[in-house]
């Protein structure tokens, strides 16, 4: 029975990982911040994988600790990512491949979406200032890892599914 509690929060610790690991400093470039959507490319690929591992509750929960740490507006983050639950819940089908290179360029609109929605809302409410250098280095190591993550993920998802059902 611990066993199965264990497993079963094994994707949520992972997440909370990722989270702790994206905000601890990473310093390149002449002493610039850089941080790669590292939760934003885990919690994606979760979802898409299996979206039935995620409640929307607990998906409330990571988003909005993830805005608070980030300094961002409460409640973008999770809007997206429960869309993309939804869309992925009203797929006809639960016989998907997955082509890498299908759900890579979905990921790169999808972190597009999200990162030109929150600049504007940014922009348009005067919150900080934005180092569009920093942003756009994130951006393409963001891409750059998202097959590894994918990767991970998956066989993280495959293998641990048992203890979910």
């Amino acid at each position: 029975m611990l066993n199965n509690l264990i497993f079963k929060s094994l994707p949520y610790l992972f997440i909370l990982f990722f989270i702790f690991f994206e905000f601890s400093p990473n310093y390149l470039l002449q002493d610039q911040l850089i941080k790669p959507y590292m939760f934003f490319t885990v919690i994606y690929t979760w979802v898409y994988i299996d979206h039935k591992k995620f409640s929307p509750f607990s998906i409330l929960v990571m988003t909005v600790v993830y805005d608070l740490l980030n300094g961002d507006i409460v409640g973008i983050t999770c809007l997206f990512f429960l869309s993309i639950q939804y869309s992925r819940r009203k797929l006809f089908s639960d016989l998907t491949t997955y082509d890498l290179k299908e759900i890579w360029v979905k990921f790169i609109i999808g972190l597009t979406t999200y990162l030109s929605l929150t600049l504007f809302i940014k922009l348009f409410l005067g919150i900080s200032s934005i180092s569009f250098q920093n942003l756009m280095v994130s951006f393409i190591f963001t891409i750059a890892l998202f097959p590894l993550f994918f990767k991970i993920v998956n066989k993280l998802s495959f293998k641990f599914k048992n203890y979910h059902e």
